[in-house]
């Protein structure tokens, strides 16, 4: 379908096109090994979300573990982390450039093991990326640096669009103890869906719910049935995911989607949730072979 940008001054045919429904031909072959040969043994399966400015966008179709979307020590917040993208933990995790961290520090992008954020307080795992991570360069070449937006709202209880309009919005928390100001853009490789990427994805024909209406009231569970990002972003039902918006509300909390479906934000970005990461690719890439269906997926060139 396609969003209008989130609005309807757009044209019919103007704004992003994204893929919904329960089950749609948007599979992709990415993370190869080799992508001369591209299968299930040497690839990994990523969904597309949509095209938005000429550039794919993907989803990684499985997460890759439960971590922080940030985390600090006790005097800061209470332990319970920052919600500015631009300096969390788990930005640092996904992405290249921080292999200097102690913890964490761009060890999914780099494909290596190591130790994670995943509580309050600083708390750490163990966490290995050998198998899970960006396996090589050919794969790294191929994900775009692009600008996210970071504007933050105070409620899920807003359609999709409204959502879409916010996250694009200036509202960050206001004067938060912490000292850090929000940034509302942020530059990089890899991140985390949006909530209105969530929200656009069910079949809106059978769901009119607000967000946090997707997991109660009467055609919740259609909602979320025919939602494909759902089984995705909450590793099917097994508890929470996080999204990439920070709570306005307040100066440790992050949007995320709770295992019944609906998207909340009470939850400190120091807990360790569901992580699926998020890309775009160049818009010089093209897709060479393949149908979309998850037997036959889309494929890359080379």
């Amino acid at each position: 379908m396609n969003d209008r940008l989130g609005g309807i001054t757009s044209s019919l045919d103007g704004g992003n096109i994204r893929y919904y429904g329960s089950n749609p031909s948007n599979y992709i072959y990415f993370n190869c090994s080799d992508y001369s040969n591209q299968t299930s043994n040497n690839c990994e399966l990523w969904r597309i979300i949509g095209v938005f400015d000429g550039k794919i966008k993907l989803i990684r179709n499985e997460s890759i573990g439960k971590y922080s979307w940030d985390t600090s020590a006790s005097s800061v917040n209470s332990g319970y982390g920052i919600n500015e993208w631009n300096q969390a933990d788990l930005m640092k995790l996904l992405n290249p450039g921080h292999e200097s961290e102690s913890v964490g520090g761009s060890l999914y992008y780099n494909s290596r093991s190591g130790t994670c954020y995943n509580s309050n307080n600083n708390a750490t795992k163990s966490c290995n990326f050998t198998s899970t991570g960006i396996k090589n360069d050919t794969t790294r070449n191929m994900i775009a640096e692009t600008t996210w937006n970071l504007g933050g709202w105070n409620s899920s209880d807003i359609f999709s669009n409204e959502m879409y309009e916010k996250e694009r919005g200036t509202t960050t928390v206001s004067n938060p103890r912490d000292g850090i100001t929000r940034a509302t853009t942020w530059t990089g490789k890899i991140a985390l869906p949006y909530p209105s990427d969530y929200g656009y994805a069910t079949d809106l024909s059978k769901c009119s719910q607000t967000l946090f209406n997707y997991g109660s009231s009467t055609d919740a569970y259609a909602c979320r049935s025919n939602d494909w990002m759902y089984s995705i972003i909450t590793n099917s039902g097994r508890k929470y995911g996080w999204l990439l918006t920070p709570y306005s509300g307040n100066a440790y909390s992050a949007f995320n989607v709770y295992s019944d479906g609906y998207v909340g934000s009470n939850y400190y970005v120091s807990n360790a949730h569901w992580v699926a990461p998020v890309l775009y690719l160049g818009s010089d890439q093209d897709i060479v072979a393949g149908d979309g269906s998850q037997s036959n997926p889309y494929q890359l060139a080379a």
